[in-house]
């Protein structure tokens, strides 16, 4: 069995919450409110180190808007009330490694692909807005989601456990749209390849 290069922090299940404060963690702040409490300092500590020694560099390419590739129905879509309720930005990491293929043509195959599926799911290449009654709904646009191919000064394995929040780090693998004050300002699908 090949041997973790990893330490593993163990933090008492009531404390999970501790990890995971969004979007950025202020490590000083945090460590200060555990004062009475070492070894979770401690474990917390270690997680603010491990965080430190760990510089990730990404280079952006200019963000492009990909389009469906076929013309696709234009109107409104109206959203469920939980989309209602819950009207959230959720940013997520996806990883995979091609057995058979390098990664040289990753960013446009993706394209073409996102392209292709924005035919079937065409709401997502249009844009949020209010309707007259003021709900939260779609317009089906067909302007397309933001495509922005980036590339990374280490592997994948460099970064280390993706599952664990990083914000710092893991933030430099999703585009986060400049400027954008709200979620009308922001585009329902970004992709960072």
């Amino acid at each position: 069995m090949e041997e973790d290069k990893h330490p593993k922090v163990i933090i008492p299940k009531e404390m999970d919450w501790i990890i995971f404060p969004a979007p950025y963690i202020n490590w000083d702040h945090l460590l200060s409110g555990f004062s009475d409490f070492p070894s979770v300092s401690s474990d917390i500590k270690m997680i603010a180190d491990l965080r430190e020694k760990f510089e990730l560099t990404v280079r952006q390419e200019e963000p492009m808007l990909v389009p469906p590739a076929e013309e696709t129905e234009k109107g409104f879509y109206f959203l469920t009330n939980l989309d209602q309720n819950i009207a959230v930005i959720v940013q997520t990491i996806y990883c995979f490694k091609s057995e058979e293929k390098g990664n040289e043509m990753a960013a446009e195959v993706i394209k073409e692909a996102l392209a292709l599926v924005l035919v079937r799911y065409y709401p997502l290449a249009g844009r949020l807005t209010i309707s007259n009654e003021g709900k939260l709904i779609v317009d089906c646009t067909g302007e397309g989601a933001v495509f922005v191919e980036s590339e990374a000064d280490c592997k994948m394995e460099d970064v280390g456990d993706i599952t664990k929040p990083d914000p710092d780090t893991l933030g430099k693998l999703v585009y986060s749209v400049p400027g954008a004050k709200n979620i009308l300002e922001m585009p329902l699908l970004v992709a960072q390849v």
